[in-house]
C-alpha cells in the first residue's frame, strides 16, 4: 500500500496538495485503518505526505524555495556521481550507455515522447550504477522522486529540449570514456541546472487549489 501510494504521488496521479482520506483509502485497498495509518506514517517520515492533527492528511506541496533547494542538491549530486563514474564505470556499463544513446537518438527521430523519457531515465540510472556508491545513488533516486511531480506539472516536453538533453548525455558519455572526471562533473551539473531552471522560474511549485483523493 505504501509503495502504491508513493508511486501515485511520484507519477502525479495524486498531485501536490491532494487530501488523503483514511476511510476512502481503506475502501480502495480493502483493509482496516491500522495498515492505512502505518502506510501514511511511513510516507510522512519520507516526506511525501503531511499529517496535520485535526486538519487532515495531504500530499506535500513543496514551496518554491524547497523546490529550488532540491534541484540545487540534485545538480551537486549529479556532478559528484558523474565524477565518480569517470573513475569507476565498467566497460559493460559504458556499452549499455552507448546502446541507450542509440535508443535516445531513435526516439527523437520517431518523435516518440514516451520512448525518449524511458531512455532518459535509464541513461541516468546507468550513470548512477557506474558511480559505485550505493548511498549517493539512493539519494539521487529519492530526490528525483520528490521533484518528478513538479516536472510533470510544469515541464512541457519539447523535442528541442530533448535534443539538448541527448547532446549533453553524449558529451557526458565521451567524458566517461576518456576518464575525464572534471568534464564529467561539469556537464552533469550543468545539465541538471539547465533542466531545472524553467521549473524554478514558475514561482509557484504547485496549483493553489488542493485536490481530493478519488477512488
Amino acid at each position: 500500500m505504501r509503495a502504491e501510494l508513493e508511486s501515485r504521488i511520484v507519477d502525479g496521479a495524486l498531485p501536490p496538495g491532494t487530501t488523503l482520506d483514511e476511510p476512502l483509502l481503506c475502501k480502495m485497498f480493502d483493509v482496516s485503518r491500522t495498515p492505512v495509518r502505518e502506510a501514511l506514517l511511513r510516507l510522512s517520515a519520507e516526506g511525501y505526505v503531511r499529517i496535520v492533527p485535526r486538519a487532515g492528511i495531504y500530499v506535500v506541496r513543496l514551496s518554491p524555495d524547497e523546490l529550488r533547494e532540491m534541484f540545487e542538491s540534485l545538480a551537486y549530486f549529479e556532478g559528484m556521481c558523474a565524477g565518480l563514474a569517470a573513475q569507476r564505470i565498467t566497460k559493460p556499463q559504458l556499452d549499455k550507455a552507448r546502446r541507450l544513446q542509440e535508443l535516445g537518438r531513435d526516439a527523437l527521430a520517431r518523435r516518440d515522447v514516451d520512448a525518449f523519457r524511458r531512455y532518459d531515465t535509464e541513461f541516468h540510472q546507468c550513470i548512477y550504477d557506474g558511480c559505485g556508491n550505493g548511498y549517493l545513488r539512493s539519494q539521487l533516486v529519492y530526490l528525483h522522486k520528490r521533484t518528478r511531480p513538479y516536472c510533470r506539472l510544469h515541464g512541457q516536453f519539447t523535442f528541442e529540449q530533448g535534443q539538448a538533453s541527448w547532446d549533453d548525455h553524449q558529451v557526458l558519455l565521451d567524458a566517461l570514456q576518456r576518464g575525464d572526471e572534471a568534464s564529467a562533473v561539469q556537464v552533469a551539473s550543468r545539465h541538471m541546472q539547465m533542466n531545472a531552471l524553467p521549473l524554478i522560474e514558475t514561482g509557484e511549485a504547485a496549483p493553489a487549489q488542493a485536490e481530493t483523493l478519488a477512488p
